[in-house]
């Protein structure tokens, strides 16, 4: 009997029983759930006021706005187009131990990567108390910051809901010609805040 086994298991192709197999695998994996999808982490909510952290910073969304005019926000409407500005203000506290940039191609300063939900464009960066640009954000000193966009007419009204959304990213230090360099990558979306569009007059 086990010789006559062994013959007709040595008649059926090697790629039958590798099929075969592989059946038998999936079949009792899948049973399961061995082949499911991780499911993703969900993005965390955060209210206006609420506190995120991530890439090194602390952001914390203290509203938003739509300007008939500039103020110390760092874009300039165009007032017979019927244009506005929106402006997140945020306060943001870096935790990182040297100092970083509000904004930066290099990462390492990430405020313009904060999007709006309909804006896909980064926003310009301004210090809320003079309207300085290229801010310097200093270890554990937190500046209140604008971030501006253009808006043309009729885009945004009073009352009407937008979403912020916070960058988070991962730290690293270069090597080679970056040696010693710090920078964030994995860039990705932190948090995001769903918030209240308030109009008001700004001189």
């Amino acid at each position: 009997m086990l010789g006559w086994a062994r013959r007709t298991i040595d008649l059926v192709p090697t790629s039958w029983l590798i099929t075969g197999a592989g059946a038998v695998l999936l079949a009792t994996t899948a049973a399961f759930g061995g082949l499911a999808t991780a499911p993703a982490d969900p993005v965390p909510e955060v209210a206006v006021g609420d506190t995120f952290k991530g890439s090194d910073f602390e952001f914390t969304v203290v509203g938003v706005e739509l300007w008939d005019n500039n103020g110390n926000a760092a874009v300039f409407p165009d007032e017979e187009k019927g244009e506005k500005v929106l402006v997140v203000t945020i306060d943001v506290l870096s935790t990182f131990d040297k100092p970083r940039r509000s904004s930066s191609i290099s990462n390492d300063g990430l405020l313009d990567h904060v999007r709006v939900s309909g804006f896909d464009i980064p926003p310009e960066v301004s210090l809320a108390a003079d309207g300085t640009f290229n801010v310097v954000l200093q270890p554990d000193v937190q500046a209140r910051l604008l971030l501006s966009w253009i808006v043309e007419r009729g885009e945004l009204a009073d009352d009407d809901h937008v979403t912020v959304t916070l960058p988070d990213s991962t730290h690293h230090v270069g090597q080679n010609v970056w040696r010693g360099v710090d920078y964030w990558d994995d860039l990705r979306v932190g948090a995001t805040v769903t918030a209240s569009v308030s109009a008001k007059d700004v001189q």
